[in-house]
């Protein structure tokens, strides 16, 4: 009888480990085709009037608002990576230190920020449509106030030159990206939590 229990427990164990590993399979699966759709989006650029639309930040808006924070993290950062070792990933094909310290770095650079704030503003919440709303207009607000920002050292402008240039133009642009997201979001949260939970 004592071997029958000794049998069934290390059973247990051993599905629980499969459980484990399959959990984790999925996990990464998931994380690396985010970091998929973020590379095709860097290179979709829809033309407008007066501003092109990139959907760049529509990418990290999408993994900051699905994903958990950690998970986000390390994929925008494995994205910022790839390019720095030369890997044409990011808008128009573009990489290297040169795409990374120019004028539109402070960009790529603050997609951690953008990720971070948002993810850890929903980690927060109920995760309503609303609240993916604000979270991701505040991580987006703070992504151009950051590129702008880091456009008056690289350009010589003034800080009112680098907001004019960098952040106003594309408040609107940001918005509509967000509003596209938002169904796409509400409709993925539930399967993509699914992947998160531990198993028991």
């Amino acid at each position: 009888m004592t071997k029958f229990k000794k049998y069934g427990k290390l059973s247990l164990f051993l599905n629980g480990v499969k459980k484990m590993q399959a959990s984790k399979l999925k996990r990464v699966v998931l994380d690396g085709m985010m970091l998929a759709v973020m590379i095709v989006c860097a290179q979709i650029t829809i033309p407008l009037p007066l501003i092109p639309l990139t959907l760049q930040t529509f990418a990290v808006g999408i993994i900051a608002s699905l994903l958990p924070l950690i998970d986000g993290f390390q994929v925008i950062l494995v994205y910022i990576l790839l390019g720095v070792v030369g890997l044409p990933v990011y808008a128009g094909f573009s990489s290297g230190t040169a795409a990374l310290l120019g004028p539109t770095g402070g960009y790529l650079v603050s997609f951690v920020v953008y990720q971070l704030v948002t993810a850890a503003w929903l980690t927060r919440s109920d995760r309503s449509a609303q609240q993916i709303l604000l979270a991701n207009c505040c991580g987006a607000l703070l992504n151009l106030l950051i590129g702008s920002l880091w456009m008056i050292p690289v350009l010589h402008l003034s800080w009112q030159q680098a907001l004019l240039t960098g952040l106003v133009p594309f408040l609107l642009p940001a918005l509509i990206k967000i509003v596209v997201l938002l169904p796409i979001v509400l409709r993925l949260k539930g399967l993509v939590a699914k992947t998160f939970v531990k198993p028991s």
